[in-house]
Order: C-alpha cells, then sequence, then structure tokens
C-alpha cells in the first residue's frame, strides 16, 4: 500500500536503485546513490541532498518506516574530510522537513539516529507525502520564477544559456532603464545544487528590487542589478549536491576543463555585469549559524546594522572577512576573476535552513538585499553588532 516515488525533479536518490524496499511500509533510503562515482560530495557517503515521495494509495492511513543512510563510513578514502567524526556528521543529519497530502507547509521532524542511519516513521495519510531534508526549490519553480518576471516593466529576462541537459539559465537585469551611472552588482544562487535556501532568498532580493519601496526606486534609478536565479539547473533538477554532474563543474570556480554549458552562462553574465558588488547566496549545513563572508570587518558591521536580528530564529552570525587569493593557484573563482577584471568586491551570504520555513528564507534575503544598498547609501556608523 506504501510506494516510494523517485525520478522526479530534484529528488535524490534521483533513481529507483537508491531505493531498497525492506518488507512491506519499510525502505532503505540511500542518498548517496549517483549513477557513476562522484567527485567531492557528490561521491558515496558524503551527500548533502535528500528527496523522495511516499505514495499512500489506500483509503486509510498506514504506518511506513525509512531508514535514511548517508553511508558516510562507506565513503573513499578521497572523500571530503570536512566532518570531524560520523557524530559531527550525523548531528547536521538528525532531521527532516516533510509535507503531507494537500498541505502547502513544511514540519520539520526529528530522527532516531544509529550510527548513519536516520530512521523515520510516518502514519502516513492516504496520498502523497513529501520528505526532503530541507525544503525543496526545484528547476520547474525557478523556471517558474524567472518567467514570471517577463511582465515587470523595471525587469529584462532573458535565457542567457543551456546546461549540458538543455535547461534554462536565466538571467534578469533590473534597472529602471535610464542608463544608469551607479554600482552594478550581480547576483547569483544555486551554483550549488542543494542550496535551495538561495533560491528562496533570490526571490526575496527580487522582490524587494522590484517593489513598490522608496529606496527599491531609489536604486533602481541609481544601479544596475544582474540576477542570476538559477545557475546550477541539472545539478539541482537531478538531486546533486554541488556538481553540474558526478563528475562536472564546481560553479564556485572558473574552469576551462570542462565544457560545460552552465560554467559558460555564468562567466558569459559576469562579464557582461563587469559588477561592482558579486552576492552569492548560498545556504549551508550549520543548524544554528547564518554566514556573512568575504566583507571587511567595518562592512560586516554595517550590513548587521542594516539587517534584522537573527536571533529569535535561534541563529548567531558566522562571519569572515576577504581572504586573498594565492598567487598563482588555477582554477580562480568566479568572485576572484571579477575582483581581478573589474575590481569588484564579493561576499556570500549562507542561511542556516534549520527551523525556518521557505517564506522566512525569502525574508532573509529581501532584508539582506536591503542592508546591502543601505550598507552603501547611507555611510552611518554602526551600533553594536546585532546578533
Amino acid at each position: 500500500m506504501v510506494q516510494v516515488e523517485v525520478g522526479f525533479d530534484g529528488s535524490c536518490p534521483h533513481d529507483p536503485a537508491g531505493v531498497q524496499e525492506l518488507a512491506p511500509g519499510i525502505f532503505r533510503i540511500l542518498p548517496s546513490w549517483r549513477p557513476e562515482p562522484g567527485l567531492g560530495e557528490e561521491c558515496l557517503g558524503r551527500t548533502t541532498r535528500l528527496g523522495f515521495r511516499a505514495v499512500n494509495d489506500s483509503d486509510a492511513p498506514t504506518l511506513a518506516a525509512f531508514l535514511i543512510d548517508w553511508q558516510y563510513n562507506d565513503a573513499p578514502s578521497d572523500a571530503p574530510n570536512t566532518f570531524a567524526s560520523l557524530h559531527h556528521y550525523m548531528q547536521l543529519r538528525d532531521f527532516c522537513v516533510v509535507r503531507g497530502p494537500g498541505s502547502d507547509q513544511w514540519r520539520y521532524l526529528p530522527l532516531k539516529v544509529e550510527g548513519s542511519v536516520g530512521r523515520l516513521e510516518l502514519d502516513l495519510l492516504p496520498g502523497v507525502t513529501e520528505i526532503h531534508w530541507h525544503p525543496p526549490y526545484s528547476y520547474a519553480q525557478g523556471e517558474e520564477f524567472a518567467s514570471a518576471q517577463r511582465g515587470k516593466p523595471t525587469v529584462h529576462a532573458e535565457v542567457v544559456g543551456h546546461s549540458q541537459e538543455g535547461r534554462n539559465i536565466w538571467l534578469l537585469r533590473i534597472s529602471d532603464g535610464n542608463g544608469a551611472k551607479g554600482h552594478r552588482y550581480f547576483i547569483r544562487a544555486r551554483a550549488h545544487g542543494y542550496e535551495s535556501g538561495g533560491s528562496y532568498m533570490v526571490e526575496g532580493a527580487v522582490r524587494f528590487l522590484t517593489g513598490e519601496s522608496p529606496w527599491a526606486a531609489m536604486a533602481r534609478r541609481d544601479c544596475e542589478f544582474f540576477v542570476l536565479p538559477m545557475a546550477n539547473p541539472d545539478g539541482v533538477h537531478n538531486g546533486l549536491s554541488q556538481l553540474t554532474a558526478p563528475r562536472g563543474s564546481n560553479l564556485y570556480l572558473v574552469s576551462d576543463e570542462r565544457n560545460d554549458g552552465a560554467h559558460a552562462a555564468s562567466l558569459a553574465a559576469a562579464k557582461r555585469a563587469q559588477p561592482h558588488w558579486f552576492i552569492d547566496f548560498h545556504n549551508w549545513q550549520s543548524k544554528h549559524s547564518d554566514g556573512l563572508l568575504g566583507l571587511p570587518p567595518e562592512q560586516q558591521e554595517r550590513f548587521l546594522y542594516y539587517m534584522d536580528p537573527i536571533a529569535p530564529a535561534g541563529k548567531t552570525w558566522i562571519r569572515r572577512g576577504p581572504r586573498p587569493w594565492p598567487e598563482g593557484r588555477t582554477p580562480e573563482s568566479l568572485s576572484r576573476f571579477c575582483q581581478r577584471e573589474y575590481g569588484t568586491r564579493q561576499v556570500a551570504v549562507e542561511l542556516s535552513w534549520f527551523g525556518r520555513s521557505p517564506e522566512e528564507a525569502r525574508q532573509f534575503g529581501e532584508r539582506a538585499m536591503w542592508a546591502f544598498l543601505m550598507m552603501e547609501y547611507e555611510k552611518l556608523p554602526p551600533t553594536e553588532r546585532q546578533s
């Protein structure tokens, strides 16, 4: 009476081979399953993605159990070693989000953890229940969002490239069209497929920039905003973590080693923008801390002066200033390329998903965009750091 569905837009595992039915209503889920051995976070035991559907085709609630096996100890010897231990790894995977039939709300549910396995037991209502590690944001959602911008008078939306599998890569140019002489901002999200928070943040940023706020109107008059809302559509669609394919490209870097359409589109968009600022929206695995990375201390304080306090969400800020790129190191990051070519300043904002809803992530991006603008417009001295 219960089945597990994968293979849909954004599922992980993305193939039925990653699902094992151990007994009626009991399933082993393997998020690390890939069609070929992967690199980095695409390798066995190191994935950062989970998403599947549980289908109850009966007329009554049915109990089901899902053993989510992250296979940490099965990782190859060259796997990323960014975790102190299995315990540390699983502390970040001892929950999931669940959305039942007919609901538009995600519930955070704790898992019972043994080794690398998180056990989830659910009394499934009739119909389809979605289960993910974080609230998802699919390629189809990105297409709907980007297409919806076309009718706005201050937005020029165009497809500037295609991924290796032929998916659209959109660029949104936001300005009032009067030949702005101020700063140019290049705003990117979803360079890494698992980071659905970046998509919701960029929706919030665009909502602010195209809205009726007098600050937004002034920004559209004075500045140009080039927004790449989904840089890695294949990674998003295929349930990947960081790369464009299991052995594909990391869009954080500029590289000519692979003939990758998403890489080419990101680089072309950056060259078109020639930005003064490069704002990269991400989310990371931390439960308790949001991240502000790349700003000098004075600008950090100014940004946090305008940003809403995040303590009510159970978060603190992790802050890190600029780090010099080692001379001669290749490949270099896209932000480093922009810095070298155009004198660009860069910042990455990392959202901590745990406990937040998609709308709260949008509001976070909306407020962050306003704070970045105020950081530049109003050179007020910051008060005490907000936490």
